[in-house]
């Protein structure tokens, strides 16, 4: 063949192969309230700014996500949990109520799992709040019925939980058929609720929800529900039970069967010439930029989800099971983390941000082979009706002015241009009214935070004349950067101006070639090398992800 025949060869296999990639958009944890037919369930300002989520705004954000994703002609739709805010059941309804009228109007096909919000006990609860607001902007109370298991599989039926009709295939871990003789009536029977059962400990017994569908030729969508609820206690003759926040790290002792399960689909994957697209609510791999173990040992092993952290025994057992490329939610960060296997080989884990929180995103996976993963992050900005309760915040804060109470929120955020900017100013309000009193050493919040960028670097150096360089920005300004980039990654950095960084980097150098003995300075200094790890992660914006090359690289 001579070399423009072997050239046309080539770029007819490119177009074919390109023409054949196959996009996932995958939106997580929404949390949302049913605000548009029940305002009542509008919740205080208060409230959101003490929360690592919005409550109100967010159900604006999941609709501009889903029209953005239908503008792309993206039919293929993963949410992967806390699609409520406690799975209640109004609030289910109308996820319902959302993903159907997608369904029928966009032809999407909608794929959901179990999240640590939903359900948030396996057998459902009573909720009450105290923060929802009135006309008049004072508190009511509320309390609300929330799903357990079986009936949030049931409402979320048609969307993975269930083998449908339209599916090329599906399977739980407690179905016995195999591909080649695969039927959808042998799927219906053996995929029912009665039979998605296991033993927790002793005779107790709990369900789990996870499934493999294959919702179009060559792409296997493989649902890991990685929610572990243990029994706490007994009340009143009735069992209590834990909440699944931590993930991963309860599977390997209380649900060995899924690693099992997922040895022989990830097996399947390869021998069928297969896509394999893993993803749960919780991750696999350490979402802190490979700063965890700092971090645990600078403010404590209780602090900023230090217990949601996943071992690296978790996920060397699914790396050595077949997963390689996991997509997951939980955390609301922008993050992608890369554990190595004793093999040499890498498991990728890629974080989805909340679109509830600083700052919103989803992302969109191009399978382009096999092999060969595109993931790009869309930024929320434009949403029409984010500002829809901004009157009755106004109402909440006068009314709190009438009865001697000072707003421990930022009024800035009713001015707020977008969507983006929206939740910038609420995330800064968390930081202050939240992160810094309880997660960070006190001398943070009683030192640091109140100083000057140049009475810090002054602190630190022993030397005034310097100091100026480090105008226009104090210690408050340098944790809320280093939150900033904790749970948007690189995107956080169209927030920090590069003089700011520049600053930092100054501060940084004085810190670790300082011999002072200060808790200031000891402090500075674990925040140095913590702010360093976040700034200097994987690829987390557009990149790809190859693993027959073992590679993750940055996209322009």
């Amino acid at each position: 063949m001579n070399i423009r025949l072997l050239l046309f060869a080539c770029l007819f296999l490119f177009d074919s192969f390109a023409a054949s990639a196959q996009k996932i958009a995958f939106i997580s944890d929404a949390h949302i309230q049913n605000i548009e037919d029940y305002p009542e369930l509008i919740r205080s300002m208060e409230a959101q700014v003490q929360s690592t989520r919005l409550f109100n705004e967010n159900y604006f954000a999941l609709l501009a996500a889903l029209n953005d994703v239908a503008q792309r002609n993206i039919s293929l739709v993963v949410l992967p949990g806390d699609l409520t805010d406690n799975g209640q059941f109004i609030n289910q309804e109308k996820i319902n109520q959302i993903l159907t009228d997608y369904t029928k109007r966009y032809g999407m096909k909608f794929f959901v799992t179990t999240g640590n919000h939903d359900p948030a006990l396996p057998f459902g609860m009573e909720q009450a709040g105290h923060d929802f607001l009135k006309a008049d902007g004072s508190r009511n109370t509320l309390t609300n019925r929330c799903a357990g298991y079986e009936q949030e599989m049931a409402c979320y039926s048609r969307f993975g939980f269930y083998p449908q009709p339209e599916y090329l295939y599906w399977e739980s871990p407690f179905t016995s058929y195999v591909y080649e003789n695969y039927a959808y009536d042998t799927a219906k029977r053996e995929g029912g609720f009665e039979n998605r059962h296991y033993v927790l400990c002793d005779s107790l017994t709990a369900t789990d929800a996870s499934y493999l569908v294959e919702p179009v030729e060559g792409i296997w969508l493989l649902a890991i529900d990685a929610g572990v609820y243990l029994p706490k206690t007994v009340k009143n003759g009735k069992l209590i039970y834990q909440g699944s926040s931590v993930g991963y790290n309860n599977v390997l002792r209380h649900k060995p069967f899924l690693l099992s399960w997922v040895r022989k689909v990830a097996s399947e994957a390869r021998r069928l010439n297969k896509t394999l697209i893993t993803f749960s609510h919780y991750p696999l791999v350490d979402f802190n930029d490979g700063a965890s173990e700092q971090m645990g040992k600078a403010w404590g092993n209780t602090k900023f989800d230090f217990p949601r952290v996943p071992t690296e025994e978790v996920g060397q057992a699914f790396l050595e099971a077949g997963i390689r490329f996991h997509i997951a939610g939980h955390m609301h960060v922008n993050d992608t983390g890369v554990l190595e296997g004793r093999d040499g080989s890498h498991l990728y884990n890629v974080q989805v941000p909340s679109i509830a929180t600083y700052i919103p995103a989803y992302k969109i996976v191009t399978a382009e082979s096999r092999q060969e993963f595109a993931v790009e992050t869309v930024v929320l900005d434009s949403v029409p009706g984010f500002d829809r309760c901004f009157s009755l915040y106004q109402k909440e804060h006068e009314a709190d002015l009438l009865r001697g109470k000072t707003p421990i929120w930022n009024a800035e955020a009713l001015k707020s241009a977008n969507y983006q900017t929206f939740c910038d100013v609420q995330f800064r309000d968390l930081v202050r009214t939240r992160f810094i009193p309880k997660d960070f050493p006190s001398i943070v919040k009683d030192s640091i935070a109140v100083m000057s960028g140049e009475q810090l670097l002054a602190y630190v150096s022993g030397e005034p004349s310097e100091a100026k360089t480090a105008a226009g920005w104090n210690g408050y300004d340098l944790i809320v950067d280093l939150c900033r980039l904790r749970y948007a990654d690189r995107l956080a950095l169209r927030d920090i101006p590069s003089e700011r960084l520049a600053a930092y980097a100054r501060l940084f150098d004085a810190v670790r070639t300082s011999d002072m003995s200060s808790e200031v300075v000891t402090r500075l200094r674990e925040i140095a090398e913590i702010f360093e790890h976040f700034l200097h992660g994987e690829p987390c914006v557009n990149f790809r992800i190859d693993l027959e090359a073992d590679s993750i690289t940055e996209c322009e």
